[in-house]
């Protein structure tokens, strides 16, 4: 005979212990949310075009091989609906040396600047396997996507740059991959002065970078895997982000979409350009396709809004573990 006491355990507690088992199976083990991701998926319900005051910007990264075709159909939906810029986060291919077939691509933009952060794919063989410094890929890098730009290159050896988006949005990109796992580096320095001046300046500060910071709560396939220095370097970088205001991050690195805070800063990872979705998560956990819509508004008082553009094709999955990425 089951007494009561045992009774509420079968009823209450087994459901839960269930449904986190239900979570964590067959998933990636680089994900931290016993919920599954389903509790960061917020999304703000954006009109089709901006209003005439408004800056609209794209942001999305993690094509690679992109089986799915997402980029085109993410490219020119950008353009439909009255985006002005496309921050791109990074991974456009597998390897850097495919770099080339995604140059074409940017013709979908119709002439929209295209805002590129460097991803592990750009300097590492496969993402993993680091041939040499990728001094040489870095390089290479700034001289295909960034030489023509109207960016503002850091006197670093990183892919570290400013750019200025409709006279409202001070954009920083951030290269926390080439240095291998090393965090930012003397990023930090040049990082703080930039911050300190936009700041003054009363702008719109947006920040973009390839790996998520250390310590979010939502994957470790992040900073985390690089080390006590990345990590470090990592506390730093949003200490920084806290002290000047800065209104959004924006990441990629694992395929799949969320919605966080991390000391008070906005964040959104966004990694579903088209590379294998996260093994095993489901689309209501944030595993889709996609790309995100951010409506700037003219007044420095109103709130941003990020919308979540999700490609109504086919998905690609991943049946391999995201840490496997990471080297051994």
């Amino acid at each position: 005979m089951i007494t009561k006491p045992i009774l509420f355990v079968l009823l209450v507690l087994c459901p839960v212990l269930l449904l986190n088992q239900g979570c964590r199976s067959g998933r990636s083990t680089s994900n931290r949310s016993f919920t599954c991701c389903a509790e960061y998926q917020h999304s703000d319900a954006l009109p089709f075009v901006p209003e005439p005051d408004v800056l609209r910007i794209a942001i999305g990264g993690d094509s690679r091989d992109d089986r799915s075709h997402v980029v085109p159909w993410a490219f020119q939906e950008s353009v439909r609906r009255g985006a002005q810029a496309f921050v791109f986060l990074g991974d456009m291919e597998l390897t850097a040396a495919e770099d080339h077939f995604f140059a074409p691509r940017l013709k979908d933009l119709s002439g929209m600047p295209f805002y590129p952060v460097v991803g592990n794919h750009e300097v590492e063989l496969f993402g993993a396997f680091r041939v040499s410094s990728g001094r040489h890929a870095v390089k290479e890098f700034k001289d295909d996507f960034l030489a023509k730009s109207t960016v503002k290159l850091a006197p670093l050896p990183e892919v570290a740059y400013t750019a200025e988006i409709g006279n409202r949005v001070h954009f920083i990109a951030l290269d926390n991959v080439s240095r291998g796992r090393e965090g930012f580096g003397e990023q930090l320095r040049w990082l703080e002065e930039d911050l300190k001046a936009a700041s003054s300046a009363k702008q719109v500060i947006l920040v973009g970078m390839h790996k998520p910071l250390a310590k979010n709560p939502i994957t470790t396939h992040a900073m985390d895997e690089d080390g006590a220095s990345a990590i470090q370097d990592s506390d730093a970088a949003l200490a920084l982000f806290k002290q000047y205001g800065v209104a959004l991050v924006f990441v990629s690195h694992s395929h799949m979409y969320a919605a966080y805070k991390q000391n008070g800063i906005e964040m959104r990872l966004t990694g579903g350009l088209g590379a294998p979705i996260v093994k095993g998560l489901a689309a209501a956990d944030g595993g889709f396709h996609h790309f995100l819509l951010l409506d700037v508004p003219a007044s420095g008082t109103a709130p941003l809004r990020v919308e979540v553009i999700k490609f109504p094709g086919p998905t690609t999955r991943d049946q391999r573990d995201e840490g496997l990425e990471v080297k051994d």
